[in-house]
C-alpha cells in the first residue's frame, strides 16, 4: 500500500488507524475522510472495497480525498459502500463525525 506521508512508521501507511492520529485527524493534523477511517478500521483496500461494494475505484478515491462529498452520494452507493465496511449508511455520510 503507499503510504501518505515519507515519514510514515506504518508499513501499510492507513492514516486512520496510526496510533499517531487523533480521532478525524491524521499524524500531520490533516483532516481523514470518514470513509477513510472506516476502510483503514476494516483493514482493506480501496481496491477491496470497490470490489465488495461495486462502486468504482476513482469514485472512491474522490471520496476519500474529499473531491467528493459523501454526504452527497447516492443512495445506492451510500447503502453499498456501508454494506461492505459493515458500518450504517448514516454513519458513512454523517458530517458532524468527519
Amino acid at each position: 500500500m503507499k503510504k501518505r506521508y515519507p515519514d510514515c512508521i506504518r508499513a501499510d501507511g492507513l492514516c486512520g488507524v496510526c496510533s499517531l492520529a487523533n480521532y478525524g485527524m491524521n499524524c500531520h493534523n490533516k483532516l481523514i475522510g470518514v470513509m477513510l477511517r472506516l476502510r483503514s478500521v476494516a483493514g482493506i483496500s480501496q481496491q477491496k472495497l470497490a470490489e465488495k461494494s461495486g462502486v468504482g475505484i476513482r469514485q472512491i478515491q474522490k471520496y476519500e480525498s474529499g473531491e467528493y462529498n459523501t454526504k452527497n452520494m447516492t443512495l445506492g452507493n451510500a447503502i453499498a459502500i456501508s454494506d461492505a465496511l459493515d458500518c450504517s449508511a448514516r454513519e458513512l455520510v454523517d458530517r458532524d463525525k468527519e
